[in-house]
């Protein structure tokens, strides 16, 4: 009887374990419908497009080797900016689902939301 009480909690508390487990990978933490996202302001850099992909980014050159590409979730905020123009931006940034070639300490690759972008004169 103490044995089939045992191996019943064992069976719970397996079950549980695993239902918590599933519950964790639900949770996005990473590209554009990201729960985990960080508000940035008046940030500056370069609109362009990424030929192969499609992908519009905001680039942006630090002093000394270190690059920041923003890549843009809602391409419609761009509206008809036009490519390689300096630009003023606000949004919501993300990390990158697969960032395994990026943000080495030298280059960042976000995802980011626009929430305004405007063009410096």
């Amino acid at each position: 009887m103490l044995r089939k009480i045992l191996m019943l909690n064992i069976i719970i508390a397996m079950s549980l374990i695993a239902m918590s487990c599933k519950n964790d990978t639900d949770k996005k933490d990473c590209g554009c419908d990201s729960d985990n996202k960080t508000y940035v302001t008046n940030q500056t850099g370069t609109l362009l497009k990424d030929s192969l992909s499609g992908s519009f980014y905001i680039y942006k050159l630090f002093p000394g080797p270190m690059y920041r590409f923003d890549i843009i979730c809602n391409k419609d905020k761009i509206g008809n900016i036009a490519l390689g123009s300096n630009v003023t931006y606000s949004g919501y940034r993300s990390a990158l689902c697969d960032s395994s070639t990026f943000n080495t300490g030298q280059t960042f690759k976000d995802n980011i939301t626009i929430s305004q972008i405007q063009v410096n004169q």
